[in-house]
């Protein structure tokens, strides 16, 4: 669910890293969050699992430019994969505007991909969100690996539809901004539309922007998408892509405009971090259980 500030003039939307454990989002993430470029970003929250890690992080890309004249701010988040953990993944999911599903390109995670695609659908609906408007873009992780599958293949059994679908080696940063800089595009896609519904003439306007959206070229790595410009205006055009794969982060920290109310920034960033520790006290609590009726059931055999 978008939030909007009015406060700070800044719209904050949200973008769910989903898929099977260990298929790569947390290295999606930790990518990201690593990137010298990128400065203008929250503290990540981490909560371990055994074999997963739940991630948070909220960032600034100011040269998206305005959305109806407020900033932009995008928080992303992952989910454990593991099934145990399907509460706190159905939490993380709450209110989401966008999400990137992360499949395991292996041969034999087949299964775990179909099973945590239908489980984010079935999350999504639980959530009151339609999974076919929620913008989705597919990361076909681990392409540097042995014994992968095609992305005709793969394309096949996941069926993407119209979502834009990438080949990555999160591990070595390939793919990795690629997949984010289509998933933020679409999702401030669906919010413009979102705007012009509810106020027929309101505009999204795009301040010197030079971060590429889509083109008819793709990234080393990249399957072709679609081209979409989510931002077009009658004052606003999309450079091509930068030849590096983290070109469209490299100017995200430039110099901006210093910010009117800090102290109301604080607050709102404050306020984040409660509802992200709100949720995932309620996972540990729920996970708690979990293990006290395992342990009882483990004492009667």
């Amino acid at each position: 669910m978008v939030l909007i500030n009015k406060a700070i003039n800044e719209v904050t939307v949200k973008l769910v890293y989903y898929g099977p454990g260990l298929c790569g989002k947390t290295t999606n993430l930790e990518k990201i969050y690593a990137n010298p470029k990128l400065d203008r970003k929250g503290k990540m929250i981490s909560m371990a699992t055994e074999s997963d890690r739940t991630l948070f992080f909220d960032f600034m890309p100011m040269e998206l430019g305005t959305v109806a004249g407020q900033k932009i701010r995008v928080q992303l988040y992952t989910v454990p994969g593991q099934v145990f953990y399907d509460a706190t993944r159905k939490l993380v999911l709450r209110g989401a505007d966008g999400v990137v599903f992360v499949a395991d390109s292996q041969r034999t995670m087949r299964d775990a991909n179909i099973d945590s695609l239908k489980n984010l659908k079935d999350n999504l609906r639980a959530n009151n969100l339609d999974p076919d408007k929620v913008a989705m873009v597919f990361q076909y992780n681990k392409r540097d690996l042995a014994n992968v599958d095609s992305v005709d293949d793969m394309n096949k059994y996941l069926q993407p539809s119209s979502a834009p679908v990438f080949e990555a080696s999160a591990v070595q940063g390939m793919g990795v901004t690629a997949t984010l800089r289509a998933a933020i595009a679409r999702i401030l896609d669906n919010l413009k539309k979102s705007v012009d519904t509810a106020a027929g003439s309101a505009q999204v306007a795009v301040v010197s922007s030079t971060i590429p959206i889509s083109s008819a070229r793709t990234q080393p790595g990249t399957v072709a998408v679609p081209q979409t410009r989510p931002f077009d205006s009658a004052a606003a055009a999309i450079t091509e892509p930068e030849p590096e794969e983290d070109a469209a982060l490299e100017r995200l920290d430039s110099t901006a405009p210093s910010r009117k109310n800090p102290r109301a920034e604080v607050q709102m960033l404050l306020a984040n971090t409660r509802e992200v520790i709100r949720t995932l006290e309620a996972a540990l609590d729920k996970a708690r259980q979990n293990e006290r009726l395992l342990a009882e059931k483990l004492s009667r055999l």
